[in-house]
Order: structure tokens, then C-alpha cells, then sequence
């Protein structure tokens, strides 16, 4: 039992590869997948095409047969079912205007192919730009309120500054009050250290005073003799009564 490829099987009954798949797809046609050359392939074997409808085709008989160019591709969709269309199609349509018109098929559903997988493409990027424009429309919006943040805190960082710099000001001021204090008790101090050594050297003086009074009042007394002429010396008074 010879298996063919969909693409032999295409070029012996004259159908397109496309037609064949959709054969295969609404079940009309029996393939088997096996592994090919570039993977999983559909593979036929003559008595699945025939069990299809699809036969052998003699291009040489095909070619002598005369041509029906009155009967138009459209009207025969619309008047033939769709089963034997393709046989309706051999019969009537020069063979070589039937594979250009398989060709053109083809080439037409690629197209749309193309033009499905463009659109889709489109729809996606459109998606995706709406996506993109909200989040820069939210980006913008948290910008601005980040901004109005950024300014209230601004403004409240300039007030607390100025705040701490009043503040500062009056501690200098308090600083050199205490430095103007510091150097009048300094003065202060100065002034009662000179008072209390002047007291000591007068009290050391008078202290002398009376140690040599007593002494001369010892002398006298141990050995009188004539009185001085200046007297006798009594006690010195206090210079500062």
C-alpha cells in the first residue's frame, strides 16, 4: 500500500495542498500523521483518495479536452455542491487555468493571512499604547502630587529654619549677656582679692606695730632709765578711725 506526501497527492489528482487539509479537517479525507523530513506530516494512500472522491488525473487527456470558457468559476460554486466541484471543476476549466486559479487562491488566502496577522498585530499594539498613555497618565498624576508634597514640606522645612535661626540669634545674645556678666564678676573678683591683700599687709603692719611696743615696754621695765623726750608711747590708734 503506497503512501504518498500531500504534496504528491496534490500534484496526481490536481487539488492544492490547502485543499487537501481541508479535506482532512471536515473529515473527508483519511490521512495518517507520521514523521516526515521537518516533522509530523499527513500522509494518503490511493485507495483513501478514492474513498474521498479524488482520483488519478491524466494532464494530457486533460489538455485535449475541450474548453468550456462560457461557464463562469462563480456560477459554478453557486449551482454545484460542494462534493463534486472539483470534478465539476476538471471538466469544465482548462487545466492550466485551474492550477493558476489554485495558485491565486493560495496566494489570496496568504494574503489574508498576512492581513488577519497585521491586524491583529495592530489591535495589539493599540492595546498595549492605551496601556502605556494610562500609565504615563498615572505617572504624571502622582508626579504632581508628589510635587505638591514635596512643596508642603518645603515650606514647612523654610519656617522651621527660620524658627531655629530667630532661636540661635537670641542664644547669642544670651551668650554675650553672660560674657558681659562673666567679665564684671571677673572685675569683681579682681577688686575683692586686692581689698583682702591690702587688709592682711595692714593687719601684718600693725601686728609688727605692737610687737615692738611690747618689747620697749619690756626693756623700760626691766631697765628704766630716763624717759624719752618724745614720751611715752601709747597704742596707735586706727588709721581708719
Amino acid at each position: 500500500m503506497e503512501r504518498m506526501s500531500l504534496r504528491d497527492a496534490a500534484e496526481r489528482t490536481s487539488r492544492s495542498v490547502t485543499t487537501l487539509r481541508r479535506y482532512i479537517r471536515s473529515r473527508r479525507l483519511q490521512a495518517d500523521k507520521l514523521p516526515g523530513r521537518f516533522g509530523p506530516e499527513y500522509f494518503v494512500t490511493w485507495e483513501q483518495l478514492s474513498a474521498a472522491g479524488l482520483e488519478a488525473v491524466d494532464a494530457a487527456a486533460v489538455a485535449a479536452a475541450p474548453s468550456s470558457g462560457s461557464v463562469a468559476l462563480a456560477k459554478i460554486e453557486g449551482a454545484v455542491p460542494q462534493a463534486p466541484l472539483d470534478r465539476v471543476l476538471r471538466e469544465t476549466v482548462p487545466l492550466t487555468l485551474f492550477h493558476e486559479l489554485q495558485m491565486k487562491h493560495e496566494q489570496l488566502l496568504v494574503q489574508y493571512g498576512m492581513v488577519r496577522a497585521g491586524g491583529l498585530r495592530v489591535l495589539e499594539m493599540q492595546a498595549e499604547l492605551d496601556a502605556r498613555r494610562r500609565q504615563v497618565d498615572d505617572a504624571q498624576a502622582e508626579n504632581g502630587r508628589v510635587k505638591e508634597r514635596l512643596a508642603r514640606e518645603a515650606g514647612e522645612l523654610r519656617k522651621r529654619l527660620r524658627s531655629a535661626e530667630l532661636e540661635l540669634e537670641g542664644r547669642r545674645i544670651e551668650v554675650a549677656a553672660l560674657r558681659e556678666k562673666v567679665r564684671a564678676l571677673e572685675m569683681l573678683t579682681r577688686n575683692t582679692v586686692t581689698n583682702e591683700a591690702i587688709d592682711r599687709q595692714f593687719e601684718d603692719v600693725m601686728a609688727q606695730i605692737q610687737r615692738v611696743d611690747r618689747l620697749t615696754a619690756e626693756r623700760e621695765a626691766a631697765d628704766p632709765g630716763p624717759a624719752p623726750p618724745w614720751g611715752a608711747r601709747g597704742p596707735y590708734p586706727d588709721p581708719e578711725h
